[in-house]
């Protein structure tokens, strides 16, 4: 049920978005993902940014993808399209995974969440590892198939048929989990 739900949006920051690591594809999805989060919290569904927060000079990761996201600047912070509120959460990452030694495991068991909802970018790449930490955690999966994206369609489509495939993550569309939402029924996303 939505008591029981968060939406762990990945990366949905400047220089993914618009910045050092831009993606037309990730501007693409924003009204979509503004309807899903817009609705999430009418509903009570828990809203959980999970977003890059490098080290500059330090962080593994941009060895391999430059510099981009670095804590305490504008790339790493949430678009405005999304609407960051107060009722939202932001858990700063340094990995791909926004499990990987964050604080996102222990906000969601203390949220009483056993079902994520993963958004953002890229399917192949941070919703995937956020995916395979949740699964192995034991918490249900399940994507926004419409509010997530990669740099291609090509990567797209591989990460949603891996996330199906290997972590049993249940396919939704905005207006399916919308609908759900707005309905305030029993729905745990996997039946």
């Amino acid at each position: 049920n939505t008591n029981s739900t968060a939406i762990v949006d990945e990366d949905m920051v400047h220089d993914f978005v618009t910045g050092a690591l831009k993606c037309e594809r990730g501007l693409a999805i924003v009204p979509k993902l503004t309807k899903l989060l817009d609705s999430a919290r009418k509903s009570g569904v828990k809203v959980i940014f999970c977003n890059d927060a490098h080290v500059k000079g330090v962080d593994h990761e941009l060895k391999l993808w430059g510099e981009h996201a670095i804590a305490g600047t504008s790339g790493a912070q949430v678009i405005p399209e999304l609407k960051l509120c107060d009722k939202d959460y932001v858990v700063p990452k340094r990995r791909y995974s926004g499990f990987f030694r964050t604080d996102l495991e222990l906000l969601l068991r203390e949220l009483g969440v056993d079902t994520v909802i993963l958004t953002g970018l890229h399917t192949h790449m941070c919703v995937r590892h956020t995916a395979a930490d949740a699964y192995c955690l034991g918490f249900d999966v399940a994507v926004a198939v419409d509010a997530t994206d990669a740099f291609t369609e090509e990567d797209y489509i591989s990460g949603i048929k891996y996330l199906k495939e290997v972590y049993g993550a249940k396919p939704y569309t905005v207006k399916q989990l919308t609908d759900a939402f707005e309905a305030d029924t029993d729905n745990n996303f996997n039946s």
